[in-house]
């Protein structure tokens, strides 16, 4: 029996929980993807509760590199590269941040904003239920990778950069 839990484990997380969520390397059937989501959501979401800016801020950057990894392996089981589903949540998470930052009650009393943030939104929730309900490939292929995630760490430090330059102007702005 405990072997048995232990395998079972094993085909969930993998060697451990941080090669699941952090590691570019493998593939990620549905409930895989679905659970990893719901699990990185909720860590966000607990971390943000606490009300202390860095923290919400480290785990935010922890979160976004966690995510690529988790929709990149996602791609590989559809074998895809996933380019669009990385480039749409690169899109969406700063928004996120910034309505949670800001509170969204700022993002929604400017009409510009509100239909850039809305467009964003839908097209992510889009990624998000095409990752979950489209069925993997039989043959995958573990080759496959986004030319944006060549190297993640640079890719997660360019997107946040972006994302402040693109928040500061619209807050001295807005």
């Amino acid at each position: 029996m405990k072997n048995k839990i232990k395998e079972l484990n094993e085909e969930i997380w993998g060697e451990s929980p941080l090669t699941f969520y952090f590691s570019f390397q493998g593939v990620f059937n549905r409930l895989q993807f679905f659970g990893a989501v719901m699990t990185i959501n909720l860590f966000f979401r607990i971390i943000y509760a606490q009300e202390i800016l860095f923290l919400t801020l480290l785990s935010a950057l922890l979160v976004f590199y966690a995510m690529l990894a988790v929709i990149q392996k996602r791609s590989r089981d559809l074998k895809m590269k996933g380019t669009l589903f990385i480039l749409s949540y690169s899109m969406f998470f700063p928004v996120l941040i910034y309505s949670k930052l800001l509170g969204i009650e700022n993002v929604m009393g400017n009409n510009y904003l509100k239909n850039i943030f809305c467009g964003i939104i839908i097209l992510y929730i889009l990624v998000v239920t095409f990752l979950v309900f489209m069925p993997g490939s039989k043959e995958k292929d573990l080759s496959l990778t986004s030319p944006l995630l060549k190297h993640p760490k640079i890719y997660t430090i360019a997107c946040l950069a972006i994302a402040f330059i693109v928040f500061y102007t619209i807050h001295t702005l807005g």
